[in-house]
């Protein structure tokens, strides 16, 4: 009696894998994008009430940073500008300009971008008045 697989076994079984990971490996990239996506509609919605609460209080905005913490990892922060990179690939700005928060979105930039566009986030100026 032999202690082991033989060589058709193996062969079957990494085939069988093959085909699953096919499957699988797509879907799990699409709820990557889909998450990140969702993270960044929440960070978007929190910055702006944050912005308008902030203008409120202090009639002015010098920088976005004084109203509200941005994670560093999806957001790159300027004074009056913030903006998402997705894959290197400016996909979304949002910027304070005359008592106005302007979002930006580029809808081809990437798989995130078009995320962000399926989850209804499109070009916006909202009054901080």
């Amino acid at each position: 009696m032999k202690k082991g697989f033989s060589l058709l076994e193996l062969i079957f079984a990494i085939v069988i894998i093959g085909i699953i990971s096919s499957f699988a490996i797509p879907k799990y990239m699409n709820s990557k994008n889909s998450a990140l996506a969702s993270t960044i509609k929440r960070d978007i919605i929190t910055t702006t009430t944050s912005l308008q609460s902030h203008y409120l209080v202090n009639r002015k905005i010098e920088k976005i940073s004084d109203a509200i913490t941005l994670n560093t990892i999806n957001w790159t922060l300027t004074d009056k500008k913030i903006s998402f990179l997705d894959n290197g690939t400016n996909c979304l700005d949002l910027e304070v300009k005359n008592n106005t928060v302007s979002i930006t979105i580029t809808k081809d930039a990437g798989n995130v971008c078009k995320a962000l566009d399926a989850l209804g986030v499109k070009n916006l100026d909202i009054d901080l008045i």
